[in-house]
Protein backbone atom coordinates (compact mmCIF):
# COMPACT_ATOMS: atom_id res chain seq x y z
CA UNK A 1 0.00 0.00 0.00
CA UNK A 2 1.56 3.26 -0.83
CA UNK A 3 2.57 5.55 1.98
CA UNK A 4 3.23 9.55 1.67
CA UNK A 5 5.94 10.67 4.00
CA UNK A 6 4.42 14.07 4.37
CA UNK A 7 7.50 14.93 6.92
CA UNK A 8 9.61 14.94 3.88
CA UNK A 9 9.87 17.53 1.40
CA UNK A 10 11.71 18.12 -1.71
CA UNK A 11 13.68 21.00 -1.59
CA UNK A 12 13.41 23.26 -4.75
CA UNK A 13 14.84 26.60 -5.83
CA UNK A 14 12.67 28.93 -7.84
CA UNK A 15 14.42 28.27 -11.08
CA UNK A 16 13.82 24.27 -10.96
CA UNK A 17 10.08 23.66 -11.74
CA UNK A 18 8.76 20.76 -9.90
CA UNK A 19 5.56 19.31 -8.31
CA UNK A 20 5.89 20.06 -4.49
CA UNK A 21 4.94 16.36 -3.56
CA UNK A 22 6.69 13.75 -1.22
CA UNK A 23 8.28 10.76 -2.16
CA UNK A 24 5.49 7.94 -2.33
CA UNK A 25 6.66 4.75 -0.50
CA UNK A 26 5.31 2.02 -2.70
CA UNK A 27 6.35 -1.19 -0.73
CA UNK A 28 6.69 -2.61 2.49
CA UNK A 29 10.55 -2.87 3.65
CA UNK A 30 9.97 -6.64 1.79
CA UNK A 31 13.39 -5.94 0.01
CA UNK A 32 16.95 -6.01 1.21
CA UNK A 33 18.95 -3.77 -0.70
CA UNK A 34 17.58 -2.90 -4.68
CA UNK A 35 19.58 -1.06 -7.55
CA UNK A 36 19.40 -0.70 -11.04
CA UNK A 37 15.25 0.35 -11.82
CA UNK A 38 14.43 0.02 -15.43
CA UNK A 39 11.17 1.18 -17.05
CA UNK A 40 10.03 -1.89 -20.17
CA UNK A 41 7.97 1.11 -21.82
CA UNK A 42 4.46 0.00 -20.62
CA UNK A 43 3.79 -1.10 -17.47
CA UNK A 44 6.85 -2.43 -15.13
CA UNK A 45 9.23 -1.19 -13.69
CA UNK A 46 12.20 -4.05 -13.57
CA UNK A 47 14.95 -3.78 -10.17
CA UNK A 48 17.50 -6.04 -8.51
CA UNK A 49 17.69 -6.74 -5.34
CA UNK A 50 21.13 -7.26 -4.98
CA UNK A 51 21.79 -9.67 -1.84
CA UNK A 52 18.96 -11.89 -2.70
CA UNK A 53 20.13 -12.09 -6.25
CA UNK A 54 16.06 -11.60 -7.69
CA UNK A 55 14.64 -9.42 -10.23
CA UNK A 56 11.38 -7.98 -8.97
CA UNK A 57 8.85 -5.81 -11.36
CA UNK A 58 6.36 -3.25 -10.02
CA UNK A 59 3.25 -3.01 -11.89
CA UNK A 60 2.61 0.79 -12.00
CA UNK A 61 -1.46 0.23 -12.89
CA UNK A 62 -1.93 -2.47 -10.27
CA UNK A 63 0.52 -1.36 -7.72
CA UNK A 64 1.65 -4.65 -6.85
CA UNK A 65 5.22 -6.71 -7.06
CA UNK A 66 6.02 -9.51 -8.15
CA UNK A 67 9.15 -11.45 -8.90
CA UNK A 68 10.55 -11.19 -12.44
CA UNK A 69 13.06 -14.29 -12.22
CA UNK A 70 15.91 -15.62 -9.98
CA UNK A 71 19.38 -14.67 -10.79
CA UNK A 72 21.25 -16.72 -8.24
CA UNK A 73 23.92 -18.38 -10.38
CA UNK A 74 25.22 -14.42 -11.76
CA UNK A 75 23.56 -12.29 -9.29
CA UNK A 76 22.22 -8.95 -10.49
CA UNK A 77 22.81 -4.83 -9.63
CA UNK A 78 22.45 -2.56 -13.02
CA UNK A 79 19.41 -2.84 -15.68
CA UNK A 80 18.42 -1.40 -18.79
CA UNK A 81 16.57 -2.78 -21.79
CA UNK A 82 18.39 -2.88 -25.18
CA UNK A 83 16.19 -1.94 -28.62
CA UNK A 84 14.72 -5.68 -28.49
CA UNK A 85 13.39 -5.11 -25.14
CA UNK A 86 15.26 -7.57 -23.68
CA UNK A 87 17.21 -6.76 -20.64
CA UNK A 88 20.72 -6.18 -20.58
CA UNK A 89 22.11 -7.28 -16.61
CA UNK A 90 25.12 -6.45 -14.80
CA UNK A 91 26.18 -9.97 -13.30
CA UNK A 92 27.13 -8.52 -9.85
CA UNK A 93 28.36 -11.44 -8.17
CA UNK A 94 29.28 -13.56 -11.29
CA UNK A 95 31.28 -10.87 -12.86
CA UNK A 96 29.92 -10.36 -16.20
CA UNK A 97 27.38 -9.13 -18.33
CA UNK A 98 24.48 -11.30 -19.51
CA UNK A 99 21.18 -10.50 -21.89
CA UNK A 100 18.63 -12.25 -20.81
CA UNK A 101 14.45 -12.16 -22.06
CA UNK A 102 12.38 -10.43 -19.48
CA UNK A 103 11.17 -14.10 -17.96
CA UNK A 104 15.17 -14.68 -17.25
CA UNK A 105 15.76 -17.35 -19.83
CA UNK A 106 19.44 -16.40 -20.63
CA UNK A 107 20.33 -15.08 -24.84
CA UNK A 108 23.74 -14.96 -24.29
CA UNK A 109 26.95 -13.64 -21.77
CA UNK A 110 28.48 -10.96 -23.69
CA UNK A 111 31.64 -10.75 -21.50
CA UNK A 112 33.24 -11.96 -18.32
CA UNK A 113 36.28 -10.96 -18.77
CA UNK A 114 39.15 -8.65 -19.67
CA UNK A 115 42.86 -9.72 -20.07
CA UNK A 116 42.29 -13.56 -19.38
CA UNK A 117 40.79 -12.34 -15.50
CA UNK A 118 36.96 -12.28 -14.85
CA UNK A 119 35.13 -8.73 -13.91
CA UNK A 120 35.00 -8.19 -10.17
CA UNK A 121 31.26 -6.14 -9.37
CA UNK A 122 29.75 -5.14 -13.24
CA UNK A 123 27.65 -1.91 -11.17
CA UNK A 124 25.45 -0.07 -13.50
CA UNK A 125 25.26 0.15 -17.43
CA UNK A 126 23.97 2.10 -20.12
CA UNK A 127 23.01 1.07 -23.89
CA UNK A 128 23.95 3.87 -26.55
CA UNK A 129 21.36 4.03 -29.78
CA UNK A 130 23.72 1.38 -31.69
CA UNK A 131 23.18 -1.39 -29.30
CA UNK A 132 26.14 -0.03 -27.68
CA UNK A 133 26.53 -0.74 -23.84
CA UNK A 134 28.99 1.19 -21.40
CA UNK A 135 29.31 -0.58 -17.84
CA UNK A 136 31.23 0.20 -14.36
CA UNK A 137 32.90 -2.56 -12.68
CA UNK A 138 33.99 -1.25 -9.18
CA UNK A 139 34.98 -2.98 -6.41
CA UNK A 140 35.45 -3.81 -2.55
CA UNK A 141 37.53 -7.09 -3.40
CA UNK A 142 40.86 -7.33 -1.60
CA UNK A 143 42.13 -8.20 -3.57
CA UNK A 144 40.61 -7.43 -6.87
CA UNK A 145 40.20 -9.61 -9.85
CA UNK A 146 40.80 -6.69 -11.88
CA UNK A 147 44.08 -4.24 -11.28
CA UNK A 148 42.59 -1.13 -12.29
CA UNK A 149 38.87 0.39 -11.62
CA UNK A 150 37.59 1.12 -15.30
CA UNK A 151 34.62 1.99 -17.87
CA UNK A 152 34.35 -0.74 -20.15
CA UNK A 153 32.55 -0.73 -23.45
CA UNK A 154 30.80 -3.49 -25.69
CA UNK A 155 30.40 -2.10 -29.15
CA UNK A 156 27.25 -3.06 -31.34
CA UNK A 157 29.40 -5.97 -32.93
CA UNK A 158 30.29 -7.40 -29.37
CA UNK A 159 33.77 -6.74 -28.83
CA UNK A 160 34.77 -5.64 -25.35
CA UNK A 161 37.27 -2.25 -24.98
CA UNK A 162 38.25 -0.11 -21.85
CA UNK A 163 36.55 3.47 -22.14
CA UNK A 164 38.79 4.77 -20.03
CA UNK A 165 40.93 3.86 -16.89
CA UNK A 166 40.97 7.46 -16.15
CA UNK A 167 41.57 7.64 -12.22
CA UNK A 168 38.63 6.41 -10.59
CA UNK A 169 38.62 4.59 -7.39
CA UNK A 170 35.17 3.43 -7.39
CA UNK A 171 33.45 4.04 -10.82
CA UNK A 172 29.58 3.70 -10.05
CA UNK A 173 26.74 5.71 -12.52
CA UNK A 174 26.78 5.48 -16.24
CA UNK A 175 24.76 7.56 -18.49
CA UNK A 176 24.96 9.17 -21.97
CA UNK A 177 23.96 12.40 -22.44
CA UNK A 178 20.63 13.44 -24.23
CA UNK A 179 22.46 14.43 -27.46
CA UNK A 180 24.37 11.47 -27.68
CA UNK A 181 27.92 12.97 -27.39
CA UNK A 182 28.98 12.98 -24.12
CA UNK A 183 29.03 10.42 -21.08
CA UNK A 184 28.38 10.92 -17.43
CA UNK A 185 30.30 8.60 -14.87
CA UNK A 186 30.21 9.44 -11.12
CA UNK A 187 32.77 7.87 -8.84
CA UNK A 188 31.46 6.92 -5.03
CA UNK A 189 34.17 7.25 -3.39
CA UNK A 190 34.66 11.27 -4.35
CA UNK A 191 31.77 14.02 -4.83
CA UNK A 192 32.76 14.59 -8.51
CA UNK A 193 30.42 13.52 -11.61
CA UNK A 194 32.65 13.45 -14.78
CA UNK A 195 31.80 14.63 -17.70
CA UNK A 196 33.78 12.75 -21.03
CA UNK A 197 33.65 12.94 -24.71
CA UNK A 198 32.34 10.23 -26.87
CA UNK A 199 34.46 8.66 -29.68
CA UNK A 200 30.99 8.12 -32.08
CA UNK A 201 33.41 5.84 -34.18
CA UNK A 202 34.50 3.73 -31.53
CA UNK A 203 32.73 4.45 -28.14
CA UNK A 204 36.13 5.29 -26.37
CA UNK A 205 36.22 8.46 -24.02
CA UNK A 206 38.04 11.19 -23.44
CA UNK A 207 38.45 14.78 -22.13
CA UNK A 208 37.62 14.27 -18.53
CA UNK A 209 36.15 17.53 -17.22
CA UNK A 210 34.18 17.62 -13.69
CA UNK A 211 30.50 18.18 -14.84
CA UNK A 212 29.33 18.81 -11.06
CA UNK A 213 29.76 17.82 -7.55
CA UNK A 214 27.61 16.47 -5.22
CA UNK A 215 27.11 18.70 -1.85
CA UNK A 216 26.93 16.67 0.85
CA UNK A 217 30.40 16.50 1.98
CA UNK A 218 29.03 18.74 5.06
CA UNK A 219 28.39 15.61 6.32
CA UNK A 220 32.28 14.39 7.36
CA UNK A 221 32.49 11.68 4.74
CA UNK A 222 35.01 11.87 2.37
CA UNK A 223 33.12 9.57 0.10
CA UNK A 224 29.16 10.86 -1.29
CA UNK A 225 28.32 7.45 -2.61
CA UNK A 226 27.42 8.84 -5.99
CA UNK A 227 25.12 5.70 -7.26
CA UNK A 228 23.00 5.30 -10.04
CA UNK A 229 21.44 8.42 -12.79
CA UNK A 230 18.58 8.95 -14.48
CA UNK A 231 17.95 12.34 -17.14
CA UNK A 232 15.02 14.43 -18.27
CA UNK A 233 14.44 15.69 -22.02
CA UNK A 234 15.94 18.82 -21.46
CA UNK A 235 19.42 17.37 -19.61
CA UNK A 236 18.58 18.02 -16.09
CA UNK A 237 20.76 15.21 -14.20
CA UNK A 238 19.12 13.21 -11.24
CA UNK A 239 22.16 11.64 -9.39
CA UNK A 240 21.63 9.30 -6.31
CA UNK A 241 23.43 10.25 -3.65
CA UNK A 242 22.76 8.90 0.13
CA UNK A 243 19.28 10.14 1.25
CA UNK A 244 19.05 12.10 -1.62
CA UNK A 245 18.70 12.70 -5.18
CA UNK A 246 20.28 15.82 -6.43
CA UNK A 247 19.75 17.74 -9.60
CA UNK A 248 21.50 19.36 -11.74
CA UNK A 249 21.00 21.24 -14.67
CA UNK A 250 22.83 20.81 -18.37
CA UNK A 251 25.17 23.39 -17.11
CA UNK A 252 25.85 21.37 -13.79
CA UNK A 253 24.67 24.03 -11.44
CA UNK A 254 22.78 22.57 -9.22
CA UNK A 255 19.09 23.21 -9.00
CA UNK A 256 17.46 20.86 -6.39
CA UNK A 257 17.52 17.59 -4.14
CA UNK A 258 14.26 15.10 -3.10
CA UNK A 259 15.11 13.93 0.18
CA UNK A 260 14.47 10.40 1.50
CA UNK A 261 14.44 8.48 4.83
CA UNK A 262 16.86 5.55 3.64
CA UNK A 263 19.83 6.19 1.38
CA UNK A 264 18.92 5.99 -2.29
CA UNK A 265 20.78 3.92 -5.01
CA UNK A 266 19.15 4.45 -8.86
CA UNK A 267 16.48 6.13 -10.58
CA UNK A 268 14.64 6.43 -13.58
CA UNK A 269 11.56 7.92 -15.11
CA UNK A 270 8.23 5.42 -15.65
CA UNK A 271 4.55 5.65 -16.72
CA UNK A 272 3.17 6.52 -20.00
CA UNK A 273 4.03 10.26 -19.97
CA UNK A 274 7.54 9.57 -18.33
CA UNK A 275 6.89 12.47 -15.71
CA UNK A 276 7.24 9.92 -12.41
CA UNK A 277 10.66 9.41 -11.52
CA UNK A 278 10.98 5.70 -9.63
CA UNK A 279 13.57 5.35 -7.07
CA UNK A 280 15.54 2.84 -5.35
CA UNK A 281 16.30 3.35 -1.82
CA UNK A 282 17.62 0.20 -0.26
CA UNK A 283 14.98 -1.70 1.31
CA UNK A 284 12.35 0.23 -0.84
CA UNK A 285 10.66 1.54 -3.99
CA UNK A 286 9.58 5.19 -4.18
CA UNK A 287 7.86 7.34 -6.99
CA UNK A 288 7.74 11.38 -7.12
CA UNK A 289 5.84 13.03 -9.59
CA UNK A 290 7.31 15.68 -11.59
CA UNK A 291 6.91 18.47 -14.16
CA UNK A 292 9.61 17.47 -16.14
CA UNK A 293 9.14 14.25 -19.06
CA UNK A 294 11.91 11.58 -18.75
CA UNK A 295 14.90 10.71 -20.77
CA UNK A 296 15.09 7.11 -21.90
CA UNK A 297 18.01 4.85 -22.61
CA UNK A 298 18.53 3.96 -25.58
CA UNK A 299 15.21 4.81 -27.12
CA UNK A 300 15.06 8.64 -26.90
CA UNK A 301 18.61 9.11 -27.92
CA UNK A 302 19.23 10.91 -31.20
CA UNK A 303 19.98 8.59 -34.40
Amino acid sequence: MKTKFLSLVIIITFFYQVKAQTPVKLSTDQFRFIEGPAWDGSEFIYFSDIPDKKIYKYSVTNNTFSLAFDNNADGCNGLMFDNDSNLIVCGFRAGNIARRKIDGTLIETLHSEYNGKRFDNPNDICIDKKGGIYFTDPTRRNPPFQSVRSVYYITPAGKLTVATESGFTFPNGVLISIDGKHLFVNDSDTHDIYKFDINQKDGTISNKTVFATITNANDGEVKSQADGMALDTEGNLYVASKLTIQIFNKNGTKTGAILFPEQTTNCTFGKSDKKTLFVTATKNLYSVDLIKRGFQHPFDLPE
